[in-house]
């Protein structure tokens, strides 16, 4: 297979703001055509505390909430998650864990991470993943899964063999890798090494149920990643069109830099329920080959809301998943979830609808619950 990495084009969508001013929390914005306008965000914007974001075109959500939000503070990781693996290595098994092995979770908010190693050579169960899934059931086409989490391994990550790392798996019911039926997203080759090694996605399945050449003439080999043994928190974003037509897709994204854009048929399978999962299979099995994960929102629209560290969501650094509560097409209730965002820091709100359209331009907030009122820039761009 030839390697042919490409530059991932970033959409422009270029808009003139005709206004933007506050009031307390208030943000008023001119309106970018067919995208969500977010008019007004009230309410404490602390972690945890309650917000109202009024607007227009935010589009219905069935139910509110996420299919999943897990920030570790739960007493069970299967009250959230369908299954877990390892489930059969005591000491090793994937559940909530306190910050260990020089570990902690990758922002101040969180006092503990969900974690599991690839400790033994057992099975699937045990010790060949360390992943957590959920079944979902099969909708009409098309219809989208939107992931987003933080992930990093052990900092003390034994290599070895061709060391195969995946990082989401979406597979026939009712496992991860229901072999021949699935496919996955995963780190090379080349997979990552040693510490320092800059791997490469890449995208595959094993019923080669996806196109390649996918619909852009593009082959499985995509762009450059982040490490994720290189002793730093990633910040992944995957965004699924499930369909078994050509226009589907399989969209990622690391530290809001979208690192995979394949387009092809991504659903060709029988049945009627499908398995996500966050994580997955390593070659390499020993004690120290511990994974973690915090934050994993999980969800079967593209609707959501977020904060981020830009006014241009394309170019933001830090994109934090909000829980929404309630949702109509003109206002949406949602606890604030401030991840890396400190207390005074600036962020900007975006409300993307279920096409996956962001409202063009973030409004102003700051976290603890100052009024921010910025000069308006002439144009913005979103991804």
């Amino acid at each position: 297979m030839a390697n042919n990495l490409q530059q991932l084009a970033k959409p422009l969508r270029c808009v003139t703001l005709s206004c933007v001013i506050s009031i307390g929390l208030l943000v008023v914005a001119g309106p970018a055509l067919g995208a969500p306008v977010v008019q007004q965000v009230s309410g404490a914007m602390d972690h945890r505390g309650t917000i109202v974001i009024g607007g227009t075109g935010f589009g219905s959500k069935a139910v509110a909430a996420p299919l999943v939000w897990d920030d570790a503070t739960g007493s069970s990781i299967l009250e959230k998650w369908d299954g877990a693996w390892p489930s059969k290595l005591p000491g090793y098994n994937t559940g909530y864990y306190a910050p260990m092995r020089g570990v902690t979770p990758p922002h101040s908010h969180d006092t503990h991470f969900i974690a599991g190693a690839h400790a033994d050579h057992a099975a699937a169960d045990a010790g060949y993943n360390v992943v957590l899934f959920k079944n979902i059931p099969l909708q009409p086409f098309p219809f989208h899964v939107y992931a987003s989490w933080y992930q990093r391994a052990d900092d003390k990550w034994v290599f070895g063999g061709d060391n195969n790392y995946k990082a989401f798996a979406y597979s026939v019911c009712c496992s991860p890798y229901e072999l021949p039926n699935d496919w996955f997203v995963a780190y090379g080759p080349p997979h990552p090494a040693s510490t320092s090694d800059n791997p490469q996605w890449v995208i595959g399945d094993n019923a080669d149920s996806l196109q390649e050449p996918d619909a852009n003439g593009h082959n499985a080999w995509w762009s450059k990643g982040a490490n994720p043994m290189a002793g730093a928190w990633i910040k992944v974003e995957v965004a699924v069109k499930v369909t078994n037509q050509t226009d589907g897709y399989v969209r990622v994204w690391e530290n809001g830099r979208q690192v995979m854009s394949y387009a092809g048929s991504t659903d060709r399978y029988s049945g009627n329920r499908r398995t996500v999962g966050i994580g997955g299979y390593a070659r390499i099995r020993t004690r120290d080959n511990w994974r973690y994960f915090a934050d994993a929102y999980l969800d079967t629209t593209l609707s959501r809301v977020v904060l981020a560290n830009n006014p241009s969501l394309s170019r933001a650094t830090i994109v934090e998943n909000q829980i929404p509560v309630t949702w109509s097409d003109n206002s949406i209730t949602a606890t604030v979830n401030l991840g890396r965002f400190t207390q005074g820091q600036t962020a900007y709100l975006f409300v993307v609808d279920s096409s996956g359209t962001a409202s063009a331009a973030g409004a102003p907030v700051m976290a603890g619950g100052t009024a921010v009122e910025p000069s308006a820039p002439s144009a913005i761009e979103v991804k």
